[in-house]
């Protein structure tokens, strides 16, 4: 969390580098137009989440073995660098290739749920390729899309038993999988350190496919011995694991251009023009409107624990996963206080960012969805130009999940046993960007934004029980099963990527 602080600050502050390149205040008809035409390296920082659906089937057959696809997920940090070159076309459109690498640690569960093993695994290592092509919004500021081809590494994962947590003799392989990304983000001139160094900002998704892992035992025959509770040999190899990931990253970077014109060649004074720009005296004081779409990923650390003594019933800690799209509306105020500018706001999203509970005690699992979710905080940013606004945003923010209906894993049949809705509080950061849109000849007061946020909502003890029922349970065809079965902690994590529309209400344009 240090590290992402510190992260969010930098980007504060590189918005305020450009500032001297892009201000004063007053608008000016003649802007010094420089050359994006050229070579860049770069390297920086991200956090990522990830979420996998998942399937536990059998090694020769392929048929599921527990028929009820789960979603595991995964979260962590990374550093990044990469080589670019870019050419610009006229005085607003940017195009380009680049290459990056991504050294990370995203941590999260595999299972085997067969014999009831769970691992740990972790992506360490990403590649990408692909073109970038955007508009300049100012002759300094780059407002960009990019997408290509990516491959990713995940670890092998020791299986432990569930049980006990004590490790097994299985293991997942370590492998790779290629697949594609689409991504977004903005980069300006970052003058702190002297002619052609730039800050980017930088969304990406990354849609990797299914591969299939087996789960097994190298060098050992079949059966293994593995010390199972109520069983003492597992079939080598045990079972396999379909894995399906979606990663979604955020990162932040200094970029170097070689040619930068800032470097001491002379930019030339045109008369600059871009369908982005939008015309008239600006002041950002005042109330405004917005609203857009968005996309998240969650990622949950659980355990399953005794409702009487709270102690572990299945003693291993694995995170699951959700995904999903959401909608939005809010309201705020700023003020503008000269390049400065800062405010308030609230806003509520209405999700379907749906994921896996568990209760493994009995080897259940339902799917849980975060339904709404508001936030209310402050915001602050500097103005890159009088109409280019990167901010930073935090405060207080509370979500709802729904209840989720127990299934037995074995056979995929419904329970009665469920998991009731509950909200959270919990507390976000976030940042992005914000500009003057008049675009399709919108008139004055009209903005586009896009913003990153992270949300972290602490831990929730759910109860799996049967309403109704009282304390035992009879399923038909799976026995009969305390009630309240077992309590669930669950301690999600959500980030969300949305992009909106704003209008200011007194925008002098």
């Amino acid at each position: 969390m240090k590290r992402f602080l510190a992260a969010l600050a930098v980007l504060l502050t590189a918005s305020g580098a450009t500032f001297a390149a892009d201000m004063p205040i007053k608008a000016r008809p003649v802007v010094p137009v420089v050359s994006w035409t050229g070579f860049y390296v770069n390297g920086g920082l991200g956090y990522a989440l990830w979420a996998a659906d998942t399937k536990t089937v059998n090694p020769v057959t392929a048929a599921c073995v527990l028929c009820v696809d789960q979603t595991q997920g995964g979260k962590g940090w990374f550093g990044t660098i990469g080589v670019g070159y870019d050419h610009q076309f006229n005085n607003w459109i940017v195009g380009g290739v680049f290459a990056d690498v991504d050294v990370s640690s995203f941590k999260g569960t595999i299972q085997d749920q067969g014999p009831f093993f769970a691992g740990h695994i972790k992506q360490t290592w990403s590649w990408a390729v692909g073109p970038r092509v955007g508009l300049l919004m100012t002759p300094q500021t780059f407002s960009y899309m990019n997408g290509g081809f990516t491959q990713a590494h995940f670890n092998s994962a020791t299986m432990l038993n569930a049980f006990n947590a004590v490790p097994t003799p299985f293991a997942t392989p370590s492998f790779e999988k290629s697949g594609w990304f689409l991504g977004a983000g903005v980069e300006a001139p970052f003058s702190l350190f002297g002619g052609g160094w730039f800050w980017r900002s930088e969304y990406r998704y990354a849609y990797y496919g299914t591969k299939t892992v087996a789960d097994f035992a190298p060098g050992a025959g079949s059966p293994v011995f593995v010390g199972f509770p109520g069983a003492g040999f597992a079939a080598n190899p045990q079972n396999s694991i379909t894995f399906k990931p979606m990663v979604q990253t955020v990162r932040s970077e200094l970029v170097y251009k070689f040619n930068w014109a800032g470097n001491g060649v002379a930019p030339v004074n045109v008369a600059w023009s871009s369908p982005m720009a939008a015309a008239g005296p600006t002041r950002w004081s005042g109330v405004y409107v917005d609203g857009g779409i968005g996309y998240g990923l969650w990622a949950a650390d659980t355990t399953t624990v005794s409702p009487v003594t709270g102690a572990c019933v299945l003693c291993v800690q694995q995170t699951q996963g959700g995904k999903g799209w959401l909608g939005t509306v809010g309201v705020g105020y700023d003020h503008q206080f000269n390049r400065i500018v800062a405010g308030v706001f609230a806003d509520a999203d209405l999700s379907s960012i749906k994921g896996t509970i568990q209760d493994q005690g009995p080897f259940f699992a339902g799917k849980i969805k975060e339904t709404w979710s508001w936030a209310a905080g402050p915001r602050v940013g500097r103005l890159l130009t009088p109409q280019t606004l990167s901010y930073v945003n935090a405060g207080f923010t509370q979500t709802h999940f729904n209840s989720a209906s127990m299934v037995d894993t074995f056979s995929g049949l419904p329970t009665p046993f469920v998991t009731p809705s509950f909200d959270k509080s919990g507390w976000f950061l976030g940042g992005g960007v914000e500009r003057a849109f008049s675009l399709f000849g919108m008139g004055p007061g009209w903005f586009w934004r896009s913003e990153y946020r992270y949300a972290s909502f602490g831990t929730k003890t759910l109860t799996d029980t049967a309403p109704g029922a009282g304390p035992g349970v009879i399923v038909p065809g799976l026995g009969f099963f305390a009630n309240p079965q077992n309590s669930i902690t669950f301690k999600p994590t959500v980030q969300t990527i949305r992009t909106e529309l704003v209008y200011k209400f007194n925008w002098p344009g």
